[in-house]
């Protein structure tokens, strides 16, 4: 009797151990959304900086942004898949129209 309540015990506490391992995404489609806008808003003005960066002739600056910006393409391809799993159709289409939206009124 002590045997059997022995590897059951040692098979709930295994399971529960590899459960709680396991990462989930996130399902919070509205706090997802409002990253991945505020992702898409970051790519956007790091790249005016880039752009003024340039036209100043500062070349290094331009580099900088330019390694954010690709920083900031692959934050919105992380956000957009996650929303994807969560079952948003189009997440970027859907962000930057939510953004146009947002500055137009």
């Amino acid at each position: 009797m002590k045997k059997v309540i022995l590897i059951a015990a040692t098979g709930l506490l295994l399971s529960v151990a590899s459960m709680a391992q396991t990462t989930t995404p996130s399902t919070d489609k509205k706090a997802d959304m409002k990253d991945l806008r505020k992702d898409i808003r970051a790519e956007r003005k790091e790249k005016r900086e880039r752009a003024a960066d340039l036209k100043a002739g500062n070349k290094a600056a331009a580099k900088a942004e330019t390694k954010e910006i690709k920083a900031d393409k692959k934050d919105v391809a992380a956000d957009a898949k996650d929303l994807k799993k969560d079952g948003v159709k189009h997440p970027i289409k859907r962000a930057e129209r939510q953004i146009r939206k947002a500055n137009k009124g």
